[in-house]
């Protein structure tokens, strides 16, 4: 059966990584950073900006993992079509999507099979506040690409768009399919890529705030050595001295420059994709 969105079972360990690490981080931050920056406006300036970044982030992710990236013509028929694919559609190890096999139809009329997208059911607060503004009407999207020529996928046996791909991960065809991110454990593709870059921008600046801070504790553990020891004693208690606490803040500002990096890659190579995707079309 088709999974409808990266919060269904089974959740793939690097989805628990991601979850984890984003809570860890942000519980460092709050318990080992910011309280040591020295003086209080600092300490409430990086607070601020920290809580805005890390709570975009949060919200960002459960949008774009809870978003259903399907084709159209196959939400309809998820459920139905799941129980009569063939025996032989068998799946190989490999890249997790594939052109799946796609025969044109004689007619290129629009599907009947098409019917209106539902909102992936993580809840009603999920649902209405975070999932469905990137669910479009069906009929609407149709109407824009009614020169479309349709295609069918034996895969998913339903009729689908011609830049579709199937996802081998999700078993189900996707609509503008990018990738498969198994951080998300969802599929990125035409319904939820704003939210996926969004979230890519927003993770960056949540990153770049907590390395910085966290260098900047590091530079007091050295240089503010007797202010550093009183205020370790004042607020974490007698029995916490500077080099573990100097250890817990390294690890975490090390951990988010290594997430920084790759992050950071990713993200430009979407926008020079974003780019040249937009002069081909003003071309």
């Amino acid at each position: 059966m088709a999974r409808r969105h990266g919060w269904q079972f089974p959740v793939h360990t690097f989805q628990i990584v991601a979850v984890t690490v984003f809570f860890l981080l942000s519980v460092a931050f709050y318990s080992f950073f910011a309280p040591f920056l020295g003086k209080d406006i600092y300490e409430y300036v990086a607070i601020g900006v920290y809580s805005v970044s890390a709570l975009s982030v949060f919200i960002l992710y459960v949008r774009c993992t809870a978003i259903d990236p399907a084709d159209p013509g196959i939400l309809l028929g998820a459920d139905e079509t799941a129980g009569h694919k063939s025996e032989n559609d068998t799946y190989l190890p490999g890249n997790s999507a594939e052109e799946p096999s796609k025969t044109r139809l004689k007619n290129g009329g629009k599907s009947n099979k098409y019917g209106s997208s539902w909102c992936s059911r993580l809840g009603d607060f999920f649902c209405c506040f975070l999932v469905k503004q990137d669910c479009r009407k069906d009929e609407d999207i149709l109407q824009q690409e009614s020169g479309e020529e349709a295609l069918f996928c034996t895969l998913c046996n339903a009729e689908v768009r011609k830049f579709s791909k199937h996802c081998r991960s999700c078993d189900k065809c996707v609509d503008g399919f990018d990738h498969h991110c198994r951080w998300l454990n969802n599929c990125v593709g035409k319904k939820n890529y704003i939210t996926f870059v969004s979230l890519m921008a927003t993770s960056l600046v949540w990153l770049i705030v907590e390395f910085g801070v966290g260098v900047a504790v590091l530079i007091r553990c050295f240089v503010d050595r007797k202010g550093m020891d009183h205020q370790i004693m004042e607020k974490l208690g007698i029995g916490f001295s500077r080099p573990p606490f100097a250890t817990v803040v390294a690890l975490c500002t090390f951990v988010s420059l290594l997430a920084t990096v790759p992050l950071g890659e990713l993200f430009f190579f979407h926008l020079i994709l974003i780019r040249k995707g937009s002069q081909h079309t003003s071309m």
